[in-house]
């Protein structure tokens, strides 16, 4: 162990008793006398104080004054940085497990959108239910104001709570202090830190939508939900919609993870237990009229003597007097009140909610003997909702060995309950945005999913728990390695801009062929696929040049003052522009991203899909047989640079890099391709190409339209020999007299003439197979398909 002194705070001469320290105010609520006096006398005392390296870890060891009371804080790096994690209290904290949850909460972060973020935790070891608990609390933040004002971002967790520390953060932190945040705030978004701190207490306390929930509550049951929602789509698709659920505690997380399963059809809870008994419903149970007693219960005072945080206090009495609900054995251990819930319940996933440390063997032992009893093998699965699942007692590759031997799979819980994390990242680096609840809380769905897919990605659908964990942790720690990617916050590609010569032509095209809808007014049309952006379509003036022709791409972003902020720091040139809303997009040349981009601020309300209708006038051959838009590509002078942006600026992911002969006079390949999926969406990429000879047709494309610009977009179909016989038959020029194939893949597809529209279309097939899209490897792009591409395009460039 080494120690390193740091500079100590001034000792203070204000009254520290324990009396002295609450006196009721006239509004009867109680008030700190030493906050009123701090903030008269000394607001700055926020000297770092000495702390210890244990384990490669800054250790601050605190001891109170007035009390038994004993903490820890915990930043997982060997000097003191930039970091973020909650205080908890309880009756056996210890240093080891103060230590142990701060790994956990760095690993966490690697989930975020701000990978690069140190864990941390503050642990107090002091009862809970002592009277004397806020008081301990109080004195814990005010003696480690100096940590939280420089290096830790706080805020609420076991035993404590958000608003309370942020009380405490500005009465004794440093002077303009808004949250215990603050420091996070500062290191990742300074230009905007008092906007972003003022509004960061409105942000995560805002409803969410119908729901008696706040942002920060409902954020962690959400993306919980969503995960088990991916692992099922990837190992086991027929649970869907028919999943049993097994959930150890019901308090915010249990609940709002309950709601959520429901709202996204995944299945059922037929079991809960809470700390006094257990409730089992083989049929179902009702969660949401459990959670609006309890609330019900809670508001009225009338508690009938039950814990208000518990599932009891949400029962009605008969539901407590019937079969359903069991009363815990008296001097049960909670390991003993585990087993006999898990031995009178049966489904396919078990969700311990409330628990550090419960998985041990015989916690294993008795889900195999109870609740999976009946589950076949590759149908069970544990979903963490809880922090450090695994007991103490046992080393982790020795339970995921058991986990194996069993066929239960399990994600790390810090993958699975990264919700809340992701939502303080994002807003304290301003990617989240007050009244914007709901694109937050996909956002933070979002960066979790992302994670999960890159998983999947690696290891395939087949993988078991040790192999899953194993990439987790070797994502996590080339994430951290990184750093932050996708710096402007998009969100998604959301709207595309086509400028065109002939704009009734395109229209024509564009609906009939393309399948897309249009709004009532005709000035927007939507794109067939799920998730596809909108369309507007732009007459061109008759003194536009090539330069001025074809398409542009719109992305949303989280925070468009965030984006405006990144673009000056890394001086990226754009302009402004207003748009007839009112709203502004931030419009950047074709230079940093090889192609037209816009950025804008996420919508309040998304375009809804009911707001279009179709054509009349759609081919036979197209209606019912378009998917979505399968990629776009874009034509540049320097590919590695555009790669560079939409990777790091943009948060594109690579998937593939190659490079092709397409038919020039030189031996050598004379065409480059990076392969890369959107955003937060593995079914679509973008492939960026450039030309590696002055004769190569990239190079002679590009050329045509002074300079780097986006050719072509993709609509994936299920006939495309069907489509381009009718295509062919009204009228439509294509680039070749049949569709191409490529050997490698068995794809089929054709162009139809940039002149028909002013940028070029195709249509693609995509094998039955190809469920996963590019994100997890199961769809190839075809390289045989490029080339003759290339070469149908060559004519028109002599």
């Amino acid at each position: 162990m080494s120690s390193v002194a740091t500079s100590m705070p001034a000792s203070s001469t204000l009254p520290l008793d324990e009396e002295s320290f609450a006196s009721a105010s006239p509004a009867g609520t109680l008030t700190s006398n030493l906050t009123k006096a701090i903030r008269d006398a000394n607001h700055g005392m926020t000297h770092v104080p000495p702390y210890d390296v244990v384990d490669g870890c800054c250790t601050w060891h605190w001891t109170d004054k007035f009390s038994e009371a004993e903490g820890w804080i915990v930043i997982d790096s060997p000097v003191p940085s930039v970091s973020g994690g909650g205080i908890f209290l309880h009756a056996g904290a210890t240093l080891d497990e103060v230590r142990d949850v701060t790994h956990t909460m760095s690993a966490k972060l690697a989930v975020s959108s701000q990978p690069q973020i140190c864990g941390a935790k503050g642990g107090i070891r002091f009862p809970p239910e002592d009277p004397g608990a806020s008081l301990v609390l109080e004195r814990f933040v005010r003696d480690n104001a100096g940590v939280i004002s420089q290096y830790w971002g706080t805020g609420g967790d076991l035993n404590t709570d958000h608003a309370v520390i942020d009380k405490h953060a500005r009465a004794y932190c440093s002077p303009g202090t808004v949250t215990a945040l603050d420091a996070l705030c500062l290191s990742l978004n300074h230009t905007a830190l008092a906007s972003t701190s003022s509004n960061i207490t409105a942000l995560l306390g805002e409803s969410v939508g119908d729901t008696p929930w706040s942002l920060s509550e409902y954020s962690v049951g959400y993306v919980m939900a969503i995960i088990l929602k991916e692992l099922l789509v990837h190992t086991k698709p027929d649970l869907l919609g028919r999943a049993r659920l097994v959930v150890q505690g019901f308090g915010c997380v249990g609940s709002t993870f309950a709601h959520a399963v429901k709202r996204l059809g995944i299945g059922q809870v037929v079991a809960i237990s809470s700390q006094y008994g257990f409730y089992v419903d083989r049929t179902g149970i009702d969660c949401d009229a459990i959670e609006y007693t309890r609330q019900t219960v809670v508001r009225s005072g009338q508690t009938m003597g039950l814990d208000p945080r518990s599932l009891e206090a949400g029962l009605t009495q008969p539901q407590l007097e019937s079969r359903l609900y069991t009363k815990r054995r008296a001097g049960a251990s909670d390991e003993e009140h585990l087993a006999d819930f898990l031995g009178a319940s049966e489904g396919e996933v078990f969700v311990p909610c409330a628990q550090r440390y419960v998985l041990g063997p015989k916690t294993i032992s008795a889900l195999l003997d109870g609740t999976f009893y009946n589950v076949p093998r590759g149908a069970r699965f544990i979903l963490a909702g809880a922090n450090n699942v695994f007991s103490q007692g046992e080393t982790k590759h020795e339970m995921l060995g058991k986990l194996d031997s069993a066929a239960v799979l399990m994600v790390p819980e810090w993958v699975s309950n990264s919700g809340t994390s992701n939502l303080f990242m994002r807003a304290c680096s301003g990617l989240a945005l007050k009244g914007y609840n709901a694109s937050s809380l996909k956002a933070c769905a979002s960066d979790s999913r992302a994670f999960v897919n890159a998983i999947f990605t690696k290891v395939g659908n087949d993988a078991g728990t040790r192999t899953l964990w194993e990439a987790c942790e070797n994502l996590a720690v080339t994430r951290k390695r990184t750093g932050a990617a996708n710096l402007l916050g998009v969100q998604r590609m959301s709207h595309l801009t086509l400028t065109t010569p002939n704009a009734a032509r395109a229209i024509q095209t564009i609906t009939q062929v393309y399948n897309a809808r249009v709004n009532q007014d005709r000035s927007l049309y939507q794109l067939p696929g799920p998730g596809d952006p909108t369309l507007s379509i732009v007459q061109a003036p008759w003194a536009a040049g090539p330069a001025d022709i074809g398409l542009s791409v719109h992305f949303s972003v989280y925070s468009l003052e965030k984006a405006r902020d990144v673009l000056r720091a890394e001086n990226i040139d754009f302009e402004e522009r207003a748009l007839k809303d009112g709203s502004l997009e931030l419009v950047l040349g074709r230079e940093p991203a090889g192609y037209p981009i816009c950025l804008r601020q996420v919508p309040v309300r998304e375009v809804l899909d009911h707001d279009f209708s179709g054509s009349d006038h759609v081919l036979s051959s197209i209606i019912g047989s378009t998917g979505q838009i399968d990629h776009y590509a874009a034509i540049m002078p320097n590919s590695a640079r555009a790669k560079r942006f939409h990777e790091y600026m943009m948060g594109f992911t690579p998937v593939r890099t190659f490079t092709v002969k397409a038919g020039t006079t030189a031996q050598s390949d004379d065409g480059l391709m990076h392969v890369m999926t959107v955003p937060f969406d593995t079914s679509r990429v973008v492939v960026l190409t450039e030309g590696l000879t002055q004769d190569s047709i990239f190079t002679k494309l590009m050329e045509r339209h002074n300079g780097p610009y986006l050719h072509h977009i993709a609509l994936q179909v299920d006939n495309v020999d069907a489509v381009f016989a009718q295509v062919r038959e009204r009228g439509w020029q294509t680039t070749s007299e049949e569709p191409s194939f490529d050997l490698a893949t068995g794809l089929r597809q054709f162009f139809l003439k940039e002149e028909e529209t002013g940028c070029t279309l195709e249509f693609i097939g995509r094998r039955k197979d190809d469920t996963g899209g590019y994100g997890n490897g199961t769809a190839e792009f075809g390289v045989g398909n490029i080339v003759a591409l290339a070469q149908s395009l060559n004519d028109s460039c002599k």
